[in-house]
């Protein structure tokens, strides 16, 4: 059984400093991604006579890019239990032949993701209900993002290997020093600040471009430098079909999940878009102030899936139920304490972005509504971590597909009193009316009604099908 050096040994030591010690770099990371956005958002609601716009295009753009780059997270997915796995097992060679096989499909999916999205943009904008004073801007914003999902593929890659092999603090300092310089150079390009042209809503997408290759060659570069043990032999660059099935039948389910999100949220955005700039706005900043506070529950999550794959692989599972108690304490703890700053001071949030006295009020309202979803979105993010970490993504797609499909997205057009319009029966109106009633006049709040709603219900499903344990026994 040959040794492995690289990375962090999870199946032995203090199971919650190895919880703390590999989720702390992700929660950095995601804290950096998340400052990214907020930070894009903030410069471009300080253009002039352009500030709902630029924060809409921004706001339209997210799920967009949520839907492309959720395949790529689902790889992800599998490259981290996957390396896990073999990592505990002490079995080096696999994950070098996964290396291969992993950049081969990554390349494909890139590819194909940038010509589906270079080709049907207008159409996608036109199914969102893509306000026309942005069309034409929107289409060139998310033109230029698209190209930058070749390198954003690359990186996540990248990333799950070194997470499945307990190295959590590499990728941290890449997205550190990336994000970092995209938060930098985003006002120069914006406002055409120094020697920079300006390029007012276009060059947070120039910027995005530039830091996302950046992001790729560092992870290229520092994969080749640390982990040269993992560098594929020429014959496992070949395509192994049976090597490509293992992954991708983890894969695919957490890529369905991830894209049952991603088309959750785009259909979302097409009724947010509906009611024009200040509830896209408020929206656009309710999702990054959210996904801010959402950080420590999705790096325990990511950390407790290499935990759960490597002590898996080693025969631990006493281990793995200790850390997920540990997790769970901590999701509460933390998502708390966030959850009672928006509820009380989300108006004075939402002002941060956008000074505007509509927007402020609406903002408040939002808030004090997803603050409590967020928290049960929190207890939710452990459990998808336990049946990530497993191999086990069947589960979490089930969870995406009653949170959004069959809970959400219904709840949203029922509560709106949308469904009004498709119903030619008395009876039905009236019932429909009945459930409308209480939103009739801010009917754009059944949004996030409907996220608290399934959320709760989402986590107790979770709940009970980790109590019943059909996910360990599947992956023993």
């Amino acid at each position: 059984m040959e040794e492995i050096s690289a990375g962090l040994d999870l199946t032995k030591g203090s199971n919650l400093k190895n919880l703390v010690r590999l989720s702390l770099p992700i929660m950095i990371s995601n804290f950096m991604q998340t400052f990214y956005n907020l930070a894009d958002t903030f410069w471009l609601g300080r253009l002039e006579n352009q500030a709902r716009e630029a924060v809409s295009i921004a706001g339209i753009a997210f799920p967009i890019i949520f839907f492309f780059a959720s395949f790529g997270i689902g790889l992800v997915i599998a490259g981290t239990a996957l390396v896990a796995r073999y990592r505990g097992a002490r079995m080096p060679e696999k994950i070098r032949e996964l290396a291969g096989q992993f950049s081969l499909i990554f390349l494909l999916f890139s590819a194909v993701f940038i010509v589906i999205g270079l080709g049907f943009m207008d159409s996608i904008l036109t199914l969102l209900q893509t306000p026309p004073e942005v069309f034409e801007i929107g289409r060139q914003y998310m033109n230029v993002t698209i190209t930058s999902v070749l390198f954003m593929f690359l990186f996540f890659a990248y990333q799950s290997f070194a997470h499945g092999l307990g190295d959590t603090v590499t990728p941290m300092k890449i997205q550190i020093v990336t994000l970092s310089l995209n938060v930098i150079i985003d006002p120069f390009l914006i406002f055409g600040w120094w020697i920079f042209p300006e390029y007012g809503i276009m060059g947070a997408a120039y910027a995005t471009f530039f830091c996302r290759l950046l992001m790729a060659l560092f992870g290229l570069l520092l994969f080749v430098r640390k982990t040269p043990q993992f560098i594929p032999h020429r014959n496992e660059w070949k395509p192994k079909l049976n090597v490509i099935w293992s992954i991708l039948k983890i894969g695919i389910p957490a890529s369905i999940s991830q894209s049952t999100i991603s088309i959750g949220f785009l259909v979302l955005q097409g009724f947010v878009n509906s009611y024009g700039t200040v509830v896209i706005s408020v929206n656009a900043i309710g999702n990054r102030m959210i996904s801010l506070f959402m950080m420590p529950a999705m790096g325990l999550s990511k950390g407790l899936a290499s935990i759960v794959g490597q002590n898996l692989g080693a025969g631990k599972i006493s281990r793995i139920k200790s850390t997920v108690v540990h997790s769970l304490v901590l999701v509460m703890l933390i998502m708390g304490i966030g959850g009672s700053i928006l509820y009380l001071f989300g108006s004075q949030v939402t002002g941060l972005f956008i000074d505007d006295p509509d927007v402020m009020a609406v903002g408040d309202r939002m808030f004090r509504i997803k603050a409590v979803a967020a928290t049960f979105f929190g207890i939710l993010f452990v459990f998808i971590g336990v049946f990530n970490g497993a191999g086990q993504t069947v589960p979490a797609m089930m969870f995406n597909v009653i949170r959004f499909w069959v809970l959400r997205v219904p709840l949203v057009y029922l509560l709106s009193g949308k469904l009004i319009e498709y119903s030619r029966l008395d009876v039905t109106n009236q019932i429909l009316r009945w459930f409308a009633e209480p939103l009739s006049e801010t009917s754009y709040d059944a949004l996030w009604w409907s996220m608290l709603v399934s959320n709760v219900i989402a986590s107790a499903i979770a709940f009970i099908l980790y109590k019943k344990g059909k996910w360990l026994k599947q992956a023993a």
